[in-house]
Parts: structure tokens; C-alpha cells; sequence
């Protein structure tokens, strides 16, 4: 049987992360980069495992690897942002969202993260710009309607328990 592509092992990785099997996802980025140490997808897609069992030290720096070896990704730095964040670093993270929202402007979970970050940094009216984006773009999703409500109630803007009303109103 022929060995699997650096290529076909983050594929299969990816699928397995997806299922929320972290173990295996993470024996496939791991094998991944004994193979090919320092390949950026399977560093951020580690550093991403990492923020979801609670290890933000290695996320951030399994994060940082990958941005360093391929700066300016979208999507390396939407992972450093939701790492900064969670890690009570606000500015960085506004940062960091904002340098990935550069390059991919409709990017949802990116504007969510930013509206979310900007919020808990007490800049919850700053907030509703990428938060009124994110509904427009994803108007089904739970979740940035939840994070608009939130920062409209924060920032005293009317609306706050409109939005909270369109998610109950979601299907589903």
C-alpha cells in the first residue's frame, strides 16, 4: 500500500478534528510533521487542538510557528486572534482579526471573533460594525446573532433584545 500524502494525512487529520476526535487528528498533523517539520497547516491546525483542550501557551506558539512560516495567511492569523483572545491579550487579538479580515473581508467566524474581542475589551460599540456584517452575511447562524445582541446591550444600542429574538426564531 502506498504511503499517504503530506496532503491526504491533513485531509484525514482535518476530517477527524471535525468529528471532534482530537486524539486522532492529532497523531495525523503529528505524523504530518515528522515527515515535513514545520509544514504551517499542521502547526496551526495543532496550535487549534491545543486552544480547544485549554492550552493556550501552545497554542500560541504552534500558532506563531505557522504564521511565521507562511506570514500574512488569513487564516493563521484568525487562529492567533482566537488564541490572543482567549488569552485575555485584547489588542493583540484585535490585531491579529483585523490583519486577517485584510485579506479576507467576509470571512464570518473572523468578524464574529473581532466583534466578540472588542466587546469584552469594553468597545462593544466599536463591536457592532463587523457583528452587523456577520448577520448580514450569515443571517441562520446562532451565533453572531447571540454576539450582536451582547454588544448592542452593552453599548446601549436599541436592538439588543431584537437580535436575542432572532435566534430563538432560528431553525433548529
Amino acid at each position: 500500500m502506498a504511503q499517504a500524502s503530506l496532503e491526504e494525512l491533513l485531509r484525514e487529520g482535518a476530517a477527524r478534528h471535525a468529528r471532534g476526535d482530537l486524539e486522532g487528528a492529532t497523531r495525523l498533523y503529528r505524523k504530518v510533521l515528522a515527515r515535513a517539520p514545520g509544514e504551517p497547516n499542521a502547526l496551526n491546525l495543532l496550535g487549534v487542538v491545543a486552544r480547544q483542550r485549554g492550552d493556550l501557551p501552545r497554542a500560541l506558539d504552534l500558532a506563531g510557528q505557522a504564521l511565521a512560516a507562511r506570514p500574512g495567511s488569513p487564516i493563521f492569523l484568525a487562529n492567533l486572534g482566537a488564541a490572543l483572545a482567549e488569552a485575555g491579550r485584547h489588542a493583540e487579538a484585535v490585531q491579529a482579526l483585523r490583519s486577517a479580515l485584510a485579506r479576507r473581508p467576509d470571512d464570518v467566524v473572523t468578524l464574529r471573533n473581532l466583534g466578540q474581542v472588542l466587546t469584552a475589551s469594553g468597545q462593544a460599540a466599536a463591536a457592532l460594525v463587523p457583528l452587523k456584517r456577520v448577520v448580514e452575511l450569515a443571517p441562520d447562524a446562532p451565533e453572531p446573532w447571540l454576539a450582536l445582541a451582547h454588544a448592542q446591550r452593552e453599548a446601549g444600542e436599541p436592538g439588543a433584545a431584537d437580535a436575542a429574538r432572532r435566534v430563538l426564531a432560528l431553525p433548529g
